[in-house]
């Protein structure tokens, strides 16, 4: 009788035991789905305000080829932007499980991937026949410096959208999704800056890219300011992660290297060629900051 009770006691402990493992494998199967879905969210972020970045990168890409400086570089670079946008877009509608994308189904966020769609298309269609067989089409480079900019802006409303409807936890910390979004920001500027100084170099509508690229420049100047020190004003809060500030740090140094050139009036060959091995720096550093502060927030 004894033995018996002792089997009984013995075999309610072990399925007990059984029961807290199983409930830990199911407790960290929950905590490692949070993880995975909070970064996900991240990750369709990032690639959205990413393709804002290459809108401006695109065109920076197609002034170049048009001024006969490193084509094939740069032909090479327009295509491999064309087709990282592309991926995006297509991830949204479709699905991309090598790009953690699932497919879109908010009804909003599919109207504005719809109208970002139909410009892409048309942008799309013009940079595939703006340089063929070593030649340049006037009329698709007309179209890409004249689009881009649309481009961009249906980009970020797509891009605010998705923020809205993939709210992060960010725990109490709004402000490091505000930081995210001006670290995101100062990405597409430097591209957006670039583009519209060459612009001025090689007389193309100079006096309309002067304004913009003025302010561009503020833009810019006021973000990386507000990240670094904080800026009560725009609801930036200083950057307290040492990493990152190490970071910021060095995109200020960089672009001070190029500030002058930035805001004279013209700029010589020389000036040209230092200004556009900075804008590669900054866009590269730019491009770690963002990475930085989405891993911040995510986890």
């Amino acid at each position: 009788m004894l033995k018996t009770g002792y089997l009984f006691l013995s075999l309610i402990a072990f399925t007990l035991s059984m029961n807290a493992q199983d409930f830990r494998l199911e407790l960290n199967k929950i905590v490692n789905q949070a993880f995975t879905t909070q970064a996900n969210k991240g990750k369709v972020i990032n690639l959205a305000a990413n393709n804002k970045m290459l809108s401006q990168k695109m065109a920076k890409s197609a002034v170049y080829i048009v001024n006969n400086i490193d084509v094939e570089t740069h032909h090479k670079d327009l295509l491999d932007s064309a087709k990282t946008f592309n991926n995006f877009i297509i991830g949204l509608q479709e699905g991309n499980a090598a790009l953690q994308l699932e497919k879109a189904d908010d009804k909003e966020v599919l109207s504005e991937l719809d109208e970002v769609n139909i410009e892409w298309k048309a942008f799309d269609a013009q940079i595939k026949k703006f340089y063929v067989n070593g030649k340049v089409d006037e009329s698709a480079y007309q179209y890409i410096i004249n689009n881009n900019e649309k481009l961009l802006r249906l980009s970020h409303k797509l891009t605010q959208t998705l923020k809205s409807k993939n709210l992060l936890n960010a725990n109490d910390n709004k402000v490091i999704g505000h930081t995210l979004k001006i670290a995101d920001r100062q990405r597409m500027l430097t591209q957006k800056m670039f583009k519209e100084k060459f612009l001025i170099y090689t007389k193309q509508d100079a006096k309309r890219n002067s304004i913009r690229l003025r302010g561009s420049i503020i833009l810019f100047k006021n973000g990386l300011n507000g990240l670094i020190n904080g800026d009560n004003k725009r609801g930036l809060a200083k950057v307290t992660n040492k990493n990152i500030q190490k970071k910021l740090q060095e995109m200020l140094a960089l672009y001070q290297e190029v500030e002058k050139i930035y805001i004279q009036e013209s700029m010589n060959d020389a000036e040209m060629k230092r200004l556009s091995i900075i804008d590669k720096k900054l866009l590269n550093t730019s491009t770690q900051i963002v990475n930085m502060v989405e891993n911040t927030l995510v986890y």
